[in-house]
C-alpha cells in the first residue's frame, strides 16, 4: 500500500519485550510511545496491545515491523523464546480488522535495514547488510537496491546460520546458531558459565574492560563468530558494507574489535564494518519509508 504524501504513517515496531508506536511524516517520528509486549502466546493479545497505542481518529496508513517470520501477512516465531505466538497468526488481517486499514507488515530487521539503506549507514551502496546484535541477532539485506524478504520471509536471518555445529540447542530448533554464540543472551549465559557467577552482557563487557581475561575471551569468541558470519554472507551475496547495531553491537569497542578481526580474513572477504546510523527506532522509520516510497513485487521491496 502507498500512503498519501501529506499524511503521517502510523508505524509500529513489535519486539520481544516491547511494542513501540509513532507517527512518521517526512522521515520524522513524533508521539513515540511504547508498552510491554504481551507474552501470553496469543496473537489477539498482541493486537490488543497495539490498538491501545493507537490514538483515536482516522488512521490513513499503517506500517508494522515485527520480530519473527512474516509471510503473506501472517506471523510465525522463528524462535518462540523471543516472541511466543501461534504459528501463522494472521497479524495483518487482525490489525486491519481492529484499525480499519490494511497494514504493510515486514520483519523488524528487514525494516531497519531499509532505513539504514535509505537514510543511514547504507546510503551510497547497492548491496548492503544491516545486523543488529542485541538480545538476539537480526539481519536485513539489500541487494541491487532491493530489500530481500524471500519466499517465506526468511531472508537475512543470519542469526540462525550455524556457527558451532555441535553447540547448544537454539530456540529455532537447530544447534549452534550464531545467536547461541554472539547474542546478548548468549554472552550472558556463556559468561556466567565461564565466570562461575551470574552476569549480564553489560556486566561481562564491564569485566572485560577491567582486565578480566575470561570475560574478554567470551567476547572475543562472539567477535570471531560474527566476522565469520559476515564473511559467509559476503561470499553468498557480495555485500558492499555491513552496518552493526544493537546493545551488544554498539557496546564500547565492539565494532572496533569486529573491524580488527575482519582484517585477518582473506582480502576478498573483507568489507567495511560500520556503526548503524538510523537510530534505535530504525524499525519504525524503515517500515514507514516502505509504505511511503516503495513498491512491492516478487516478494521483495524495490526502490522506485
Amino acid at each position: 500500500m502507498t500512503a498519501a504524501s501529506d499524511s503521517p504513517v502510523l508505524a509500529i515496531d513489535i519486539g520481544g519485550t516491547k511494542i513501540a508506536a509513532a507517527e512518521v511524516r517526512e522521515g520524522q517520528l513524533t508521539g513515540r510511545r511504547q508498552t510491554a509486549t504481551p507474552r501470553t502466546g496469543k496473537g489477539d493479545d498482541l493486537v490488543a496491545a497495539i490498538v491501545a497505542l493507537v490514538p483515536k481518529g482516522q488512521v490513513d496508513a499503517v506500517a508494522v515491523a515485527t520480530t519473527g517470520i512474516v509471510r503473506d501477512g501472517a506471523l510465525t516465531a522463528l524462535n518462540p523464546q523471543t516472541l511466543p505466538i501461534e504459528d501463522g497468526y494472521p497479524l495483518a488481517m487482525a490489525i486491519e480488522s481492529a484499525l480499519g486499514v490494511p497494514p504493510l507488515l515486514v520483519n523488524d530487521a528487514q525494516a531497519a535495514a531499509w532505513a539504514e539503506f535509505s537514510v543511514g549507514a547504507g546510503r551510497g551502496f547497492r548491496n548492503f547488510a544491516f545486523v543488529t546484535v542485541s538480545t538476539g541477532i537480526g539481519c536485513g539485506v539489500v541487494i541491487d537496491g532491493r530489500l530481500q524478504r524471500g519466499t517465506t520471509g526468511l531472508a537475512g536471518h543470519v542469526g540462525h546460520t550455524t556457527s558451532a555445529p555441535d553447540g547448544v540447542l537454539c530456540g529455532c530448533g537447530r544447534r549452534g546458531c550464531l545467536e547461541t554464540i554472539a547474542s546478548g543472551t548468549a554472552l550472558a549465559r556463556r559468561g556466567s558459565d565461564r565466570l562461575g557467577r551470574t552476569v549480564s552482557a553489560p556486566e561481562l563487557f564491564a569485566a572485560a574492560a577491567h582486565g578480566d581475561g575470561v570475560a574478554a575471551e567470551v567476547i572475543a569468541s562472539a567477535v570471531d563468530a560474527l566476522v565469520d558470519a559476515f564473511a559467509n554472507l559476503t561470499s553468498v551475496v557480495d555485500v558492499d558494507c555491513v552496518a552493526v547495531s544493537g546493545g551488544v553491537g554498539l557496546a564500547g569497542g565492539f565494532i572496533e574489535a569486529l573491524q580488527a578481526r575482519s582484517l585477518q580474513l582473506p582480502r576478498i572477504f573483507q568489507r567495511p564494518i560500520v556503526a548503524a546510523r538510523a537510530g534505535a527506532d530504525a524499525g519504525l522509520l524503515g517500515a514507514a519509508l516502505l509504505v511511503r516510497r516503495e513498491i512491492v513485487y516478487d516478494g521483495n521491496f524495490h526502490q522506485q
